[in-house]
């Protein structure tokens, strides 16, 4: 029982020594400044950002240069028509050539409709940033909470288990002075016992949740902090107004809206593989070569400029009708898909409602029984401080009073966490 209790003494004493408050706004905007899934998110925005712009498209000429050297060792020997010949051996003859080319497309409809398919792209990039920062946002709460309410609990277990020990002192007092029973010293001892590992279980859990939340944060796991434990809870949500709003801002219904946009892109570009490419190019050329003396010609070089146009069309490509009915067929899933995604996120909402509207009741039902139970277990104390009850009743009436406690804080929480997910539905959660 002492490894108990000084346990307890010991994770009761980490606990209230973090003095640290981190508020839920604070938490938020560490989340938002230090969570690795918003991080990279925001990277991939990045990356769409620059695959959009129009020197990543073909939209700028492209220069090239090259040039070279060439050399060759031997001998020749002609005989001409006159009777005369002439011959060479060991000769080398040596030359170079150099060229600088400019090449551009003047009109390339594929081109215009593929930088138009990656600024949708870019949106959905937006999206899905927005979809993660609320994803992250809704953990926080999630894990913000989770710690507020442990630490209520906490606080209804040692004001319980300070009870118990008093009542400890009481039943000891009273054996000392014949008053009482062995028994109800044992009956005491036991339900420290009990008391202490509850807290025990309860500061355990809270340590962990702790771990969870930093993570969510992205900050070091072993950071400490008390959050804050004050709830206000909003009774003035309309089911109306979430439904209207889930339709044009619920998060996921939005992605996949953009996505269907982006697919839309693809089949104009599919089409646009039939357009001509009209494309252009300049060059500068120099050639030159050196021959050994005796030979046909000692010396040449050439140099100058020239340009083309070209225009270049795809008469038949076997693939393109199966990509395009491909894609069409993919464009017909999506709908379909987003389709079922209205269809479920408004069922979800109407079940987060009834579920939110439950947890108010409840929450009303919890309070008024903790005011019962306060009530009951005041006067059971005085009786039993009288000796008109016994020890296993006094603890029923403690027992009684810290699962009303306990029930009502739980209460409490289920209701914000009730309404947080409907803000989340309704794509509200983010304002």
């Amino acid at each position: 029982m002492k490894k108990i209790i000084l346990g307890c003494m010991l994770l009761s004493a980490c606990h209230i020594q973090a003095q640290k408050l981190l508020t839920l706004d604070e938490a938020i905007n560490i989340t938002l400044n230090s969570n690795y899934g918003i991080q990279i998110a925001k990277n991939d925005v990045r990356i769409a950002e620059l695959q959009t712009e129009k020197r990543a498209n073909g939209y700028l000429p492209t220069v090239s240069g090259s040039g070279g050297l060439n050399g060759s060792l031997g001998g020749s020997r002609q005989r001409f028509s006159n009777g005369q010949e002439a011959s060479t051996s060991n000769a080398f003859t040596w030359g170079g050539n150099a060229s600088l080319r400019t090449d551009y497309t003047i009109y390339d409809r594929r081109r215009d409709l593929t930088l138009a398919q990656l600024k949708e792209a870019l949106t959905l990039s937006d999206f899905q940033l927005r979809q993660t920062i609320e994803q992250s946002m809704l953990n926080v709460y999630n894990g913000y909470y989770a710690i507020g309410q442990l630490n209520v609990n906490i606080a209804a277990l040692e004001e319980s288990l300070e009870i118990s020990r008093e009542r400890m002192r009481r039943s000891q007092s009273n054996l000392e002075l014949g008053q009482g029973s062995g028994l109800d010293v044992l009956n005491a001892e036991v339900d420290i016992k009990r008391d202490s590992v509850n807290l025990l279980n309860a500061l355990l859990s809270v340590d962990n949740a702790r771990r969870d939340l930093n993570e969510i944060m992205g900050i070091g796991i072993d950071e400490v902090y008390d959050v804050e434990t004050d709830l206000e809870v909003n009774s003035l949500l309309n089911l109306q107004s979430l439904s209207e709003a889930a339709k044009e801002h619920n998060a996921l219904i939005a992605l996949n809206k953009q996505q269907l946009r982006v697919s839309e892109s693809q089949l104009k570009i599919i089409d646009a593989e039939r357009a001509p490419v009209l494309n252009t190019g300049l060059s500068y050329d120099f050639n030159y070569t050196d021959s050994p003396a005796g030979a046909f010609i000692d010396q040449s070089n050439s140099q100058g400029l020239s340009a083309n146009v070209g225009v270049s069309v795809n008469l038949f490509d076997g693939s393109r009708k199966i990509r395009k009915q491909s894609a069409i067929l993919d464009l017909t899933n999506q709908r379909l898909r987003i389709s079922e995604l209205e269809q479920s996120t408004e069922r979800a909402l109407i079940n987060g409602w009834n579920n939110y509207q439950n947890a108010l009741y409840i929450l009303e039902v919890e309070q008024s029984a903790v005011a019962t139970n306060e009530e009951n277990f005041s006067r059971t104390q005085q009786y039993f401080d009288a000796g008109q009850v016994n020890s296993i009743e006094f603890r029923q009436a403690q027992l009684n009073l810290l699962n009303a406690q306990l029930s009502y804080n739980n209460a409490r929480y289920n209701v914000k966490l009730a309404e947080i997910q409907l803000l989340q539905l309704s794509g509200k959660l983010m304002e």
